[in-house]
C-alpha cells in the first residue's frame, strides 16, 4: 500500500516513461526532454524544447472514497484507505510552436488511450508500493473553459497543454485503527406513557 511518497513516485515514473521514448524526436526537436515542472517554473520563460509534467491538483477519488483494505490480523477492523487522483497538465513548454506541437501531440500518442504504472515504475520511490497496485495515466476530459481557468491561476501566459488524470492512488493509513472494547449491552430510551 503506497505511502505519500507515492505522489512524487507517480510524477517520477511518468517522466521516467516519457523519457525514455523522447530521444526519437532529436532529428525534429534539439535535446527534447522531459521535467516536473513547479508553479514557481512557470513564472519564468522556457529554455530548451521541454515537455513539461505540472500537477495542479491532488484529489480524492469519489468513487473509491468507501473502500476498507483488509485487516492484517483476523478478528481486526478494517483499514480505511485513501484514494487519490492526480490532475497534471502535459505541456509543450519551448518558445518555438513547432516544438510546442510536436512535444505535446508526441507525448499524447506515447500515452494512448490509458498507460499503466506499477510496481516496476514505482517501486524504487515508495518501498511500500505492492506488486497488486497499479495507475492509470488517462485523458482527462476538461472543456476549454475550465482549461483556461486552470492557467488564469497560474503564473506565467497559456501553454499549449492537455489534461491528463493518474486514478488511483491508494494511500495506507498513517496508523492502525484500535478497536474499542466489545459491545456488551445496549441501553435505548424508552418514553413513559
Amino acid at each position: 500500500m503506497a505511502t505519500y511518497r507515492a505522489v512524487s513516485g507517480a510524477m517520477n515514473a511518468l517522466r521516467q516513461v516519457l523519457e525514455g521514448g523522447i530521444g526519437e524526436l532529436a532529428e525534429e526537436i534539439q535535446n527534447p526532454r522531459v521535467e516536473i515542472l513547479g508553479t514557481q517554473d512557470l513564472r519564468g520563460q522556457p529554455t530548451g524544447h521541454v515537455l513539461g509534467l505540472y500537477l495542479h491538483r491532488i484529489a480524492v477519488d469519489p468513487q473509491g472514497r468507501n473502500r476498507y483494505l483488509p485487516p492484517r490480523q483476523p478478528g481486526a477492523a478494517p483499514r480505511p484507505e485513501l484514494p487519490l487522483n492526480l490532475h497534471l497538465l502535459v505541456l509543450g513548454w519551448s518558445r518555438s510552436r513547432s516544438a510546442e506541437t510536436t512535444l505535446v501531440a508526441w507525448a499524447m500518442q506515447r500515452l494512448g488511450a490509458a498507460l499503466e504504472l506499477n510496481a516496476r515504475h514505482l517501486g524504487t520511490a515508495d518501498p511500500d508500493w505492492t506488486a497488486q497496485e497499479n495507475l492509470q495515466v488517462l485523458p482527462e476530459a476538461m472543456t476549454s473553459a475550465e482549461l483556461m481557468g486552470i492557467w488564469a491561476t497560474l503564473p506565467g501566459t497559456y501553454r499549449l497543454s492537455c489534461p491528463y488524470l493518474i486514478k488511483t492512488l491508494r494511500v495506507a493509513p498513517t496508523s492502525e485503527t484500535v478497536p474499542g472494547p466489545p459491545v456488551t449491552s445496549i441501553v435505548l430510551p424508552v418514553e413513559a406513557l
